[in-house]
């Protein structure tokens, strides 16, 4: 402490940080606020990256980041230490490692360093016939942005919710894409289901797409033939062809928690970080997290455990997060536990496709409304567990269900 004042580190600069530094003001917390951010940008609008077109621009970057900008905590009690990654963490005796060589005490905190893409490889490899790229941040998106400008033929392995955004950017820039999916049918799979995920690989193949599943995927895989950056500057390797003339691969096949950093401290970071309902770290005292990298007790199945990556429950859970430190800091501050049904909507080659409640607890699904055939058309389809409903798929071109879907959602049954 100084002056009597707590010291509240925030390691996270993206919106669950934001909003865990927006909640201790609004609470009116009588203490510094430090916020530490890896990035060197404040906090953006992340899914947004791969939403929108962008002219060709020498400012790229800075139009992406004041167009995705997030407003908010502005005040002189908070601090923002932006390109500063905490490298280490003494939890038992409070205390952060930065990688700037300095140490910070802290009197409660808030882990929200989220998760970064998945990639098939280690280190700092590059491939003889691919510029292997992934998607997370700012640079991530000026450098792709730039790649698709120029109207290549791009690769993206996965077809999760960035890898088909993606492929439906690439397409509006005028590239080649080949979407390979080598694990699953097709898009969405693990959360709507074979039929469902089957029906959006058509989809995306009907927009002039090279959609490919299984050993037509995973033969058409990069084998990394792979050399390191200090190899590539080697004569043995000088004919290796540069980034520019090599083709794109876009790697959108999952993501890992950012939690190397909290090792050794007797804490359970099989996926992420467990947290209470109310984001306390219970292993130490005056620790809480928030956002992608925290796991917390499911609402609809309370015997588990879940870790939800979308910008909702950033949003949420860096506002309980906030709230929870401002309690135990004595300020009056109503705290409850996250009990809503997750929902999340994207649009893919201008397809809508909204997602509520949990699915994958389901054991059936029923169509209400359209068919499978025609998505642009509209379909409808709940899932069920015994009688209950427990997760909706809306997908359109328009909105022809659109009160039926409404209709659904509250009757959807937390289980």
């Amino acid at each position: 402490m100084t002056n009597g004042e707590p010291l509240i580190g925030i390691v996270g600069s993206g919106i669950a940080g934001l909003r865990a530094a927006n909640a201790l003001l609004k609470c009116k917390v009588d203490a510094r606020i430090v916020i530490f951010g890896d990035e060197a940008h404040r906090t953006y609008n992340r899914p947004g990256l791969t939403k929108k077109r962008y002219p060709l621009s020498d400012a790229l970057e800075t139009t992406i980041a004041e167009d995705l900008k997030v407003n908010g905590a502005e005040n002189g009690a908070l601090a923002w230490r932006l390109d500063t990654r905490v490298e280490t963490a003494d939890l038992c005796n409070k205390v952060l490692h930065l990688s700037t060589g300095e140490t910070f005490e802290y009197d409660s905190l808030v882990i929200a360093a989220g998760v970064r893409p998945r990639t098939s490889a280690e280190g700092d490899k590059e491939c003889e016939f691919h510029a292997h790229r992934t998607l997370r941040g700012l640079d991530d998106a000026q450098y792709i942005h730039n790649e698709l400008q120029t109207s290549k033929k791009v690769t993206i392995v996965g077809a999760g919710f960035v890898a088909c955004e993606l492929a439906s950017l690439a397409k509006e820039y005028g590239c080649e894409v080949v979407m390979l999916e080598a694990l699953r049918h097709g898009p969405f799979e693990s959360i709507l289901g074979k039929r469902i995920s089957i029906a959006l690989g058509r989809w995306v193949t009907q927009n002039g797409i090279t959609f490919l599943t299984d050993d037509s995927a995973r033969k058409l895989l990069c084998d990394r033939a792979i050399v390191s950056a200090r190899e590539m500057s080697d004569s043995k390797v000088s004919n290796l062809e540069s980034s520019s003339d090599r083709s794109l691969l876009i790697e959108a096949i999952g993501s890992v928690p950012n939690v190397e950093w909290l090792h050794g401290n007797g804490l359970d970071l099989s996926d992420g970080v467990c947290v209470d309902e109310y984001m306390r770290v219970s292993e130490c005292e005056d620790v809480f997290a928030a956002g992608d990298i925290a796991r917390y007790p499911d609402p609809w199945t309370t015997e588990n455990l879940t870790r939800m990556e979308f910008w909702k429950n950033a949003i949420d859970t860096g506002d309980l997060a906030g709230r929870s430190i401002a309690s135990s800091l004595g300020y009056d501050s109503k705290i409850s536990q996250i009990r809503y049904f997750p929902s999340i909507a994207t649009e893919v080659f201008g397809l809508r496709i909204q997602i509520a409640g949990n699915s994958k607890i389901s054991d059936s699904m029923e169509i209400v409304c359209g068919g499978l055939d025609r998505l642009d058309r509209g379909v409808l389809v709940k899932f069920l567990r015994g009688d209950a409903i427990v997760g909706v798929a809306y997908m359109d071109k328009g909105a022809r269900f659109n009160s039926i879907y409404i209709e659904l959602l509250k009757s959807l049954k937390a289980h």
